[in-house]
């Protein structure tokens, strides 16, 4: 038998390279200047590189750090053995440029001198792993900054219930540290609610968990708190239930807001359900989604019967219809508010006051929110109220008509009384007491007349219709008039005694100056009627400062009956005198005094009394704001006569003035004529329009007419339509004269184109200034 032949010895070196190859780490050979000698077949899966592409080529060239780069060339320059054995990790280069992260064993083979001659690396690629610590590194620190910060209380608990991780927030919820809860139960359940505790926990750790459960907890001192709830199981290594995480949320805060909430609603129903009006919501589709409980009342449905269903339906065609323009304004944006009358399908029609506000979210209308009042009872009221007033107004009207018609049949028959009374005491060959007497009669006529005119004037201030029409007007001169028209002829009969205290000046203001004068001749008037005989009137006018500017004030005093103290608060009450007997004695209603308060109250000035008793005498003293003033020089002055006063009038033009007189009252048209010859007038008198213009056409032929003196109530037209065809026709100038003397009929005097209104009945002094007022000649200063 033949033996076999001997295999030959595999050599070494073959052997290693086959070995190297083939395990599963990374191996390399390098010689002792860092080249690579050996790279195995896991150094090329792993870096992309062939060996024959790295053979030769120093390590770090491979290396995929800078700074590794460097440390590994610094090894090779100082090569010992002792760096050896040693490990180390370095980031390899890919042929497609990743680094790949190698854990390194490294060892020297020495040679006969016992220097280092090769290195021998072994390396395992660790990137995935290191990526996973990494990750797990940065989920870890992730979760742990979580927990630490979450403003939930989270804590772990093993499958006793024991605490085994206990957060911030639990210790700021709860008030436990963490180092006083650790392996213990739970502190913070309440013992009453232990076994619910433990089901919960049995629950969970069976696959159960709690998601959101809201229940009670208890704080270190002993208060409890509503909490939200959530546990969730953490499983071990292999799967299995190993612990129990516990997430609570303090929801006390949000209970409380809750049920304040829920309060505000009840309160908001309770507010909105006692409303007598209609509370509703309507969304965009026209569907109420909240109503008041007056919807029951006024439909007679329940309310969760309204709610989903449409205006339409609840209102019905016909009210739907009226209201659906401001409805579909509302959704357009708008805020919407209106009345209107609307007929119901329930029945009845109402009157009422809607607003619609629209609600918006993120810009665009969501809804509509709607009030409704019901108006009815009102608006019937307003009605009855309006037509109430009407009525009033009518009456009031009517009765206005009324007193004018009675002034003007009053004043109508005192006008040919006065003028001819007038007459007779020009007459100066009359003995003095017939004189007397006429001059009696003519106060007392010139007293109805001014009682008639001061029941108009309260009329007028009650209402408040009292007119004034300011002009520039002087003070002074309306102070010297009064007194001139009020004292003179008392004064000139010797019956009474006058001193003013009046200097020659201007004092100049915006003012009512026929009102004015009203005051100064009531004030005066009262002067002379309540002063016996023998008796002295002062009237003194003087410059006042104060805090509002310069004022004028006058004073007109008596030393007459005098007033009681405990009256005079009431001197200026309407239809007030200070006594019965005084009514009795002097006459009058004692409105003279209101009417002049009011009318300087109307300028913003005053009227003030005072009186040292009775038998003691009067002063009363006026103040008028503003105006532009020149100082007076105040000087005392004796009037014994009536010539004192006025001013000279001027000459009189070389012929008679001719005067046309039309007036329809047969005994005021012959009072009058004899009054005007008394005043050396040429005097043609006629009783209608037609006549007027007839003989103002015959006169004007004839030579010419100076002046029309005209009624305004004539039987076959008005005076105002004669005065305006004059003007057309001639260019006259006139005065009006008329029962009628309110302010409406001054200006329509003067629109027709008199230059003057006269209301009757009239004095000489009075027909005379205004006679030459017209006819622009030098006027007295009583003007």
């Amino acid at each position: 038998m033949l033996k076999p032949e001997p295999l030959p010895e595999p050599d070494e070196r073959d052997l290693a390279a086959a070995a190297l190859d083939h395990l599963g780490d990374l191996v390399l050979v390098l010689d002792r200047v860092g080249r690579i000698v050996r790279f195995n077949k896991e150094c090329e899966r792993v870096t992309g590189f062939t060996a024959s592409e790295v053979i030769g080529r120093p390590l770090w060239s491979l290396l995929a750090s800078p700074e590794e780069a460097d440390s590994l060339r610094a090894v090779f320059a100082n090569l010992t053995p002792a760096h050896f054995p040693n490990r180390q990790e370095s980031r390899l280069r890919t042929r497609e440029g990743e680094p790949r992260l190698i854990a390194w064993a490294n060892t020297a083979l020495l040679d006969g001198r016992g220097e280092v001659e090769h290195v021998l690396s072994a390396g395992t690629d660790i990137t995935e792993r290191r990526w996973a610590e990494e990750d797990l590194l940065r989920t870890n620190q992730a979760l742990r900054t979580l927990i630490e910060s979450s403003p939930l209380a989270i804590s772990v608990l093993d499958r006793e219930g024991l605490v085994r991780a206990w957060n911030p927030a639990a210790e700021r919820i709860f008030g436990w540290s963490r180092k006083e809860v650790l392996g213990r139960l739970v502190p913070s359940v309440p013992e009453a609610r232990r076994e619910e505790f433990l089901d919960n926990l049995r629950r969970t750790f069976e696959g159960r968990p709690l998601s959101g459960v809201e229940t009670v907890r208890q704080r270190k001192d002993g208060t409890l708190i509503d909490v939200e709830l959530w546990i969730s199981v953490l499983h071990g290594p292999q799967g299995e239930p190993e612990s129990l995480v516990s997430m609570i949320n303090d929801i006390s805060d949000r209970k409380r807001a809750q049920e304040a909430l829920r309060l505000r609603e009840e309160q908001l129903r309770l507010i909105t359900d006692s409303v007598p009006a209609l509370i509703s919501y309507i969304d965009t589709g026209l569907c109420y989604r909240f109503v008041n409980r007056q919807y029951e009342v006024w439909f007679g449905l329940p309310r969760n019967e309204v709610y989903g269903r449409t205006m339409r339906e609840v209102l019905g065609d016909k009210a739907y219809e009226t209201i659906r323009h401001y409805v579909e304004a509302a959704l357009a944006g708008q805020e919407v508010t209106y009345e209107t009358w609307i007929s119901y399908q329930s029945g009845g029609t109402r009157f009422i006051h809607v607003t619609y506000a629209p609600h918006r979210e993120d810009g665009e209308v969501r809804g509509i929110f709607v009030l409704v009042s019901d108006l009815t009872d009102r608006k019937q009221a307003e009605e009855e109220l309006r037509a109430a007033k009407e009525a009033v107004e009518a009456a009031s009207r009517a009765k206005d008509h009324f007193l004018a018609v009675l002034s003007h049949e009053l004043r109508t028959p005192l006008t040919p009384v006065l003028a001819t009374i007038s007459a007779l005491e020009a007459d100066e060959s009359l003995r003095r007491n017939l004189r007397d007497s006429l001059a009696m009669i003519r106060r007392n006529v010139e007293l109805e007349a001014r009682l008639i005119d001061d029941l108009l004037d309260l009329t007028r201030i009650a209402r408040g219709k009292l007119e004034l029409h300011p002009e520039s007007v002087d003070v002074q001169q309306i102070l010297h008039h009064a007194v001139n028209i009020s004292c003179v002829q008392e004064v000139a009969a010797g019956r009474l005694r006058l001193e003013m205290g009046i200097a020659p000046g201007d004092y100049k203001l915006r003012a009512d100056g026929p009102r004015l004068t009203q005051v100064f001749w009531n004030l005066l008037n009262n002067a002379v009627k309540f002063t016996p005989p023998g008796g002295l009137i002062t009237v003194r006018s003087r410059i006042e400062e104060g805090e509002t500017g310069r004022s004028f004030v006058a004073e007109i005093s008596d030393t007459g009956i005098g007033i009681e103290p405990e009256r005079l608060s009431r001197v200026f009450d309407a239809f007030e005198q200070t006594d019965r007997r005084i009514t009795r004695r002097f006459g009058g209603l004692g409105l003279g005094l209101a009417v002049s308060k009011a009318i300087l109250e109307l300028h913003g000035g005053s009227l003030t009394a005072s009186s040292e008793g009775i038998g003691r005498g009067a002063t009363f003293t006026v103040r008028l704001p503003g105006g532009h003033l020149v100082d007076l020089d105040e000087t005392l002055v004796g009037f014994p006569l009536p010539q004192g006063i006025e001013r000279p009038v001027a000459p009189r033009p070389d012929r008679p003035l001719r005067i046309l007189l039309v007036e329809d009252h047969a005994d005021t048209a012959e009072a009058m004529a004899d009054l005007l010859r008394i005043l050396d007038y040429e005097v043609a008198v006629a009783g209608s329009v037609a006549a007027g213009l007839s003989v103002a056409e015959e006169a004007c032929a004839a030579g010419g007419i100076d002046l029309v003196v005209s009624d305004l109530g004539l039987p076959d037209g008005s005076g105002h339509d004669l005065m305006r065809e004059l003007v057309r026709r001639h260019g006259l100038k006139g005065i009006a004269l008329s029962g009628y003397g309110m302010e409406e009929d001054v200006r329509k005097s003067l629109a027709a184109g008199f230059s003057r209104h006269l209301t009757k009945p009239v004095t000489l002094q009075a027909l005379k200034t205004a006679i030459q007022q017209a006819l622009g000649l030098d006027a007295p200063e009583s003007v």
